[in-house]
């Protein structure tokens, strides 16, 4: 690979964003031209999902085109877990969840609004 190195972590990041946009599961070989900059090996593209599927964010699906890669599961889901586990990682919760809540937009602001209080069922 030429040009810069990639950042850690970057790589499986940015198979994770391609396989999200993904209407179903891909080989490396097409995630590889999927990706951002330069494109890395097929090799190394397989040991990042590799890695991924070991962390359980990726699942391997095999079939009559080869093996294709899925994201185990949507982008909403792996966000949402992620800020769960930073804010289990926070000193203060509390604190942690004004600073969140005080910096988002209102967009954002009504969106959590709706989620905290649905509407009673009728």
């Amino acid at each position: 690979m030429t040009g810069r190195r990639r950042a850690r972590g970057e790589l499986e990041a940015a198979l994770l964003r391609a396989l999200w946009q993904g209407e179903e599961p891909l080989s490396a070989q097409e995630l590889a031209g999927r990706l951002p900059g330069t494109t890395p090996a097929v090799t190394t593209v397989l040991t990042a999902l590799e890695r991924l599927r070991v962390k359980g964010e990726v699942v391997r699906v095999g079939g009559a085109r080869g093996v294709r890669f899925a994201a185990a599961r949507s982008e909403s889901e792996f966000t949402g877990e992620a800020m769960l586990a930073t804010l289990a990682d926070s000193g203060d919760r509390t604190a942690a969840l004004l600073k969140f809540a005080g910096s988002l937009d209102p967009e954002d602001v009504a969106a959590l609004r709706r989620a905290l209080d649905p509407p009673p069922e009728a």
